[in-house]
């Protein structure tokens, strides 16, 4: 039997590629974690992250690159953003 017929022969392929579960400690799935080991992990996760960035060049430039554009999309708002005078279209006052 090819890979491809033992994987077509699971009804739901599970990885095993039609081999039985022989259900050894490294086979079962990982006991459910309680609430509070579920925070702590994932506390520990958003600290490790907290300021991570690529260290080489490419990276580095990008991230450059995105601060020039933001800075310069800033400023095109900044500039209009001002109110404009605008001659108002019932003014008789003109002869």
């Amino acid at each position: 039997m090819t890979p491809y017929e033992r994987l077509m022969a699971e009804a739901i392929p599970s990885g095993r590629f039609g081999d039985p579960d022989v259900g050894s400690p490294a086979r079962r799935a990982p006991a459910s974690a309680s609430p509070e080991q579920q925070a702590a992990r994932r506390a520990l996760l958003v600290q490790e992250q907290r300021g991570w960035r690529l260290p080489d060049a490419t990276s580095q430039r990008k991230r450059e690159r995105s601060l020039e554009r933001s800075a310069e999309r800033s400023r095109e708002r900044a500039r209009t953003r001002h109110l404009r005078l605008v001659p108002d279209p019932t003014d008789t006052r003109a002869a």
